[in-house]
């Protein structure tokens, strides 16, 4: 069952956000409510730092617990057409305090300006730079959040068939993986869902891509070929329009021998992670930060002086 704090939250969102997602507004409108809020407030110990690079626009997000021994490279949500909101860096540096990791927040180019393959691309960049800093592939956990979470699946199977060295693992949250929209859970949780609806989601396939595409793996990961991909988490909530798009993603994987595991949270709202104050979601950081860990715990390690110095220690895993 739900906390109350979420469903005083589902109550909240659901007469306010979601008529705001279901499409009654542009997207220069939308994009105007996220700019508004102007930059996240970060906490003084946590760092912001933009990332000198060609190929793509990103920042580092680093806490004091952050080491270059652990990297997670981050792709926001925003049905591919939204900027990532001031709750992401927030959220972001909360895993950085609990894996230990230095972050790489991608902030890829957004349609309509920037249809696909533009966004897909940045997130390749955005890696293959890692990699030409010496960075360990196994060291590396890719992870992001709704369209994120499918341009998060999109780069394994790009990776994979370009022959990259691939990641130790990758996180997907609440992912958007299935532009043909398969799934009962796009109409039957239409009502319940607090956040999205399928009529707003649908606008994404006029914006982001010809509907001709619509089952190309790359742009709907729920058809690709998973075969030798690294280990999957993917959390989700049950009443969301995007069940489905994890679940029947992970099916697909875990048959073609890929380990790809899905948590289904009762009644939490799409991403709810970015809302700090609720008990599911401090518990949903701290598992995907745990999965971080068990699976980076054989990277290889960069010279002590290379390492952040931490003003206090690592918060401690709970069972």
């Amino acid at each position: 069952m739900a906390s109350w704090q979420t469903r005083v939250l589902n109550r909240a969102l659901h007469h306010t956000l979601k008529h705001l997602m279901a499409g009654a507004s542009s997207v220069q409108e939308m994009r105007r409510f996220i700019e508004a809020k102007g930059p996240p407030r970060l906490p003084a110990d946590v760092s912001a730092e933009p990332v000198q690079a060609h190929a793509f626009r990103g920042e580092w997000i680093r806490t004091p617990e952050s080491s270059d021994a652990r990297t997670l490279l981050y792709f926001p949500g925003g049905g591919f057409m939204l900027p990532a909101s001031q709750q992401i860096p927030l959220f972001i540096a909360r895993i950085d305090r609990e894996a230990g990791t230095r972050a790489l927040l991608v902030h890829y180019r957004l349609a309509p300006e920037h249809p696909f393959p533009a966004g897909l691309e940045d997130c390749l960049a955005a890696y293959r730079y890692l990699i030409d800093l010496g960075t360990d592939p196994k060291s590396i956990v890719v992870a992001g959040d709704s369209a994120g979470g499918g341009l998060t699946l999109s780069t394994l199977l790009a990776l994979r068939d370009d022959g990259d060295p691939l990641p130790a693992a990758a996180v997907v949250i609440s992912p958007f993986t299935d532009f043909s929209f398969g799934g009962e859970s796009r109409f039957a949780n239409s009502r319940h869902d607090p956040l999205l609806s399928a009529d707003g989601i649908r606008q994404m396939n006029a914006i982001y891509l010809d509907d001709a595409l619509h089952d190309n793996p790359l742009v709907s990961p729920v058809y690709g070929d998973f075969a030798g991909l690294p280990p999957v988490l993917a959390q989700v909530g049950s009443t969301e329009v995007l069940l489905d798009d994890a679940v029947r993603t992970a099916e697909r994987a875990a048959s073609q021998g890929v380990d790809f595991e899905v948590e289904v949270w009762d009644e939490v709202p799409h991403v709810w992670h970015v809302w700090s104050f609720l008990p599911e979601a401090k518990a949903a950081t701290t598992r995907m930060a745990r999965f971080i860990v068990e699976h980076t715990g054989g990277a290889a390690k960069p010279p002590p002086e290379h390492r952040r110095k931490s003003t206090k220690k690592p918060a401690a895993a709970t069972g």
